[in-house]
């Protein structure tokens, strides 16, 4: 399973965010599309991360909601991003995210351009398809 490249894992083409956007437009993405990262891109480059739970940090700050409307999305991501290269492979993938304490990698390029995302979630279903039922 090691040899798998990561491309066959990662979602491709993920919806993604800009620094400047609100965290309210964060947070409807991420409802709408039911994941907990986006991957926040200036232009096809990646810039940084933003989760569900830097949301609710935010939200349990003040849920009077004035600061989730007024904070932007590069108030609250996170910019040291742990990353796979496009030739990275299920295995790498499985050790970063056993190392961290996060749940979603960035694929990108040797320029940071965003090529794709592999969550936990994904890793487990892949575990799931191998090992049958």
């Amino acid at each position: 399973m090691h040899d798998i490249a990561i491309d066959k894992v990662m979602t491709s083409d993920p919806a993604t965010v800009s620094p400047q956007s609100s965290a309210a437009e964060a947070r409807r993405l991420l409802d709408s599309n039911v994941i907990h990262h986006l991957p926040v891109v200036e232009g096809d480059r990646l810039v940084g991360i933003v989760s569900s739970s830097d949301l609710l940090k935010l939200h349990l700050l003040d849920n009077t909601m004035a600061l989730f409307t007024r904070a932007t999305v590069d108030q609250i991501m996170e910019t040291n991003v742990t990353v796979l290269g496009k030739n990275s492979t299920l295995r790498e993938a499985v050790e970063k995210l056993s190392m961290g304490n996060f749940h979603a990698l960035p694929v990108v390029d040797r320029k940071r351009r965003l090529l794709g995302i592999v969550t936990s979630t994904d890793l487990m279903n892949e575990l799931m398809l191998r090992l049958g039922d």
